[in-house]
């Protein structure tokens, strides 16, 4: 065990380097002083790395939200989807911090919030407040935990970001949360890199926790080809808790020479969707990939000799460490062997290619136009665009990962007079709202495959509260389900007694409520409820209602 010293010391040295650049900030805690973290920094999401941390409240709501330093309410957003109800805090220290999915603000916030929304009669808005309208101390309460927004339960999402750049920073690094437990490896994988056109994972081997060693005949991977890349799946914990979080850090060393090295820090939002390529979900595990492409770079890796890539020179048994850390330094370590019976080379067909990733692709066609702009692929690729049997129009392969939209245009050649205003593109299970003008519907898309014109020309449905006698009997608020065609949900709106009413709206369970305030009476009530889809159409729905 005394060859492993030195790189576990590396380790610790490293973690708490950077862990010094931040524990000076002087945060205290959101929710008092022993979180439980359910969800860290980096989780590898669909379509998203994870930009905070979650802290469990589940399934308490209403738990009191504290200022983790002084500062001033700098934005103010409440969404159906997304946060939901979050606040940002900008303090002196140059960060500002995100708190998510709140059931409500603090009296002074919501006071606030509310006399915008009325104004401007907006449900949905987002406010940025002046420096001296809304400054708070440290610990004082903010907010209340809640479930809006995409959340999946109670809790709340914190994020820490760098006030210049917005970029979120990983939180577990302001925090001497007690962690003194290393992570924990699974399953490593190899994949075949001699067709950088077809990069596939080759095979899984799980870890024998008791011996440290893989599932292999003498702990080997005998490979048929010399060029191949590593991944692994595992998880994290932290002491009281067995909330299975992600691994922040990672190492890969062949033959004693550091190859390899990621860190999940500094990640910005538009990056977020390159976790598609980075991870890969298998079997119920999720894998973190040791390898990068070619032409495509985030501030997550350290160090990718080759870009992760590995090519044997000869056919011996070669040593490869993989050595994975927690934000805290606490460290795993695995070694095993590689072989290849055979040196063939890789290859590289560039020939083939007509979308580089670094590079601008326009392509008009006479049925369809689109650009690509330099960023959006992670590798560089050959993209059909044809028109298939069903009369859709094919773009690329519908499982190459986009990291961010491109506009496409699509011919239309005998538009619904009178309807162009409805017109949609359905891409595979994705609705898109574009223009349409000149005989070509104008969009942007973060998806390829097949792609077709629609029409939403049905107005979203609304569903009252029981009636009794005609009336619905309602109390501290009245709340409809909603259902829409296709486009989705834009705007909607409570009129009581003629006066617009502050309603919110979860998209969640397709429900839009509206609470009563004080200036609503009692006895009978005129309501009037309208919602709107994002091509225009709007359902309305008049009823009387009786307040207790």
């Amino acid at each position: 065990m005394q060859n492993f010293r030195l790189p576990f010391l590396v380790f610790l040295f490293l973690n708490a380097s950077i862990y010094g650049q931040y524990n000076g900030s002087g945060f205290g805690y959101p929710l008092g002083n022993t979180p439980v973290v359910t969800g860290n920094y980096g989780e590898l999401r669909p379509n998203h790395f994870h930009a905070g941390i979650d802290f469990r409240t589940d399934p308490v709501s209403n738990l009191p939200i504290k200022s983790v330093a002084a500062g001033y309410v700098s934005r103010i957003k409440i969404s159906s989807g997304g946060y939901g109800r979050v606040l940002y805090i900008t303090h002196p220290n140059g960060y500002v911090t995100v708190y998510a999915h709140q059931k409500r603000y603090a009296s002074k916030i919501e006071i606030y919030t509310r006399q915008k929304q009325i104004v401007q009669k907006k449900n949905e808005i987002e406010l940025f407040p002046m420096p001296g309208e809304l400054p708070v101390e440290k610990d004082e309460v903010i907010g209340y935990t809640g479930n809006t927004g995409s959340s999946t339960g109670p809790h709340l999402h914190f994020e820490i970001r760098e006030e210049k750049t917005e970029i979120p920073v990983n939180p577990l690094l302001f925090y001497a949360i007690k962690d003194e437990v290393k992570p924990t490896l699974t399953h490593v994988a190899v994949y075949n890199m001699s067709d950088t056109n077809a990069i596939v994972m080759q095979q899984v081997s799980a870890l024998n926790a008791k011996t440290n060693t893989l599932s292999l005949a003498n702990n080997l991977f005998l490979l048929n080809q010399n060029t191949f890349a590593i991944a692994f799946a595992g998880y994290d914990q932290a002491n009281g808790t067995t909330n299975k979080n992600n691994i922040y850090d990672a190492k890969l060393k062949l033959d004693g020479q550091l190859i390899y090295h990621h860190q999940l820090n500094g990640i910005s939002f538009d990056n977020a969707r390159y976790v598609n390529y980075f991870s890969e979900k298998t079997a119920g595990y999720k894998f973190q990939k040791c390898f990068s492409p070619t032409c495509f770079d985030i501030g997550i890796y350290r160090k990718a000799l080759n870009g992760g890539k590995i090519e044997l020179k000869d056919t011996l048994r070669h040593t490869v460490e993989l050595l994975l850390a927690d934000e805290k330094g606490n460290a795993t370590s695995c070694v095993f062997y590689v072989r290849t019976n055979r040196i063939n080379g890789y290859k590289a067909d560039g020939n083939m290619y007509n979308a580089w990733c670094n590079k601008e692709c326009h392509v008009k066609k006479e049925e369809v136009e689109f650009r690509i702009k330099p960023g959006t692929l992670t590798r560089s690729t050959y993209i059909a665009a044809y028109i298939n049997k069903a009369g859709k129009v094919c773009v690329g392969n519908k499982n190459e990962q986009l990291l961010k939209p491109y506009s496409i245009s699509l011919k239309v050649a005998s538009p619904l007079v009178g309807k162009e205003s409805r017109m949609v593109a359905v891409n595979e299970d994705n609705c898109l709202i574009g223009t349409y003008e000149n005989s070509w519907f104008k969009t942007e898309s973060k998806y390829f495959g097949a792609f077709s014109i629609s029409y939403d020309t049905i107005a979203p449905r609304l569903v009252p509260p029981p009636a009794k006698n005609g009336k619905a009997i309602v109390k501290h608020s009245i709340s409809f389900k909603i259902t829409d065609n296709l486009s989705g949900i834009s705007d909607y709106a409570v009129y009581i007694n003629g006066i617009w009413q502050i309603t919110e709206y979860d998209a969640k369970s397709s429900a839009m409520t509206c609470y009563f305030d004080d200036a609503v009476p009692s006895g009978t009530l005129s309501i009037k409820a309208e919602v709107t889809d994002r091509v225009g159409n709007t359902g309305k729905l008049e009823l009387t209602a009786f307040r207790n």
